[in-house]
């Protein structure tokens, strides 16, 4: 998964250098060995310890083919103490609860955009396979389908395009809002090999309702 990651980041830094996209990226030290155990017992999913504990705890890229309109890619990976950190008070409180029990339980790992999240259900006894996504101060949380390895599949072929969970949701749900009408109109004029069909066959292949 790790040279994966970096092939995909080559992507990016080619175009940069051809002077078509702006690029930027943010990577720290790897996670401490008191976390990876943590992580490791708490059944979190191997491949996304093997990129905090091998690449970097945390990281955030991002990428513009026209900065004034907003038209470009993001992801940000936190750093894991905020993954696992209680998040009562922040993305929900006791009201929320009462509408949503499962939120009490959503981890975000990333954050899409200052409200879109996506991230891990996780119990005292119970990790979800599943990524799951969160939109403040919606206390509802949505499941992607897709467990992590597809869900790095998927920010792949996206390019980490705006909002593309979104998307993937949208196509789950037979549904076009505003985030999935710019993902098609933009990625075939910044990304010359994206396909939409092509993108969406690939989501319904990795779908883990679909394995079942």
């Amino acid at each position: 998964m790790i040279e994966q990651f970096r092939d995909f980041l080559r992507i990016f830094k080619r175009a940069s250098k051809k002077g078509e996209l702006d690029y930027v990226s943010d990577f720290h030290s790897t996670i401490s060995e008191s976390l990876l155990d943590e992580l490791v017992e708490k059944k979190i999913d191997t491949n996304l310890i093997q990129i905090y504990s091998e690449l970097s705890d945390g990281f955030h890229i991002k990428w513009f083919s026209d900065k004034e309109k907003g038209i470009g890619g993001n992801i940000h990976f936190m750093e894991m103490k905020h993954v696992l950190a209680d998040q009562k008070g922040n993305l929900y409180d006791d009201q929320d609860i009462q509408m949503n029990d499962l939120i009490q339980y959503y981890k975000p790992f990333d954050l899409i955009s200052e409200t879109f999240s996506c991230g891990f259900l996780i119990t005292p006894d119970f990790v979800s396979t599943s990524i799951y996504c969160h939109n403040s101060p919606d206390p509802e949380t949505y499941d992607l389908d897709l467990d992590f390895a597809g869900y790095m599949e998927m920010a792949y072929e996206a390019k980490i395009f705006q909002y593309w969970p979104k998307v993937l949701l949208d196509i789950k749900a037979n549904y076009e809002s505003a985030e999935t009408k710019a993902f098609k109109e933009h990625m075939p004029k910044i990304f010359e090999d994206f396909d939409w069909d092509s993108f969406v066959q690939k989501y319904e292949s990795l779908r883990l309702s679909k394995k079942e």
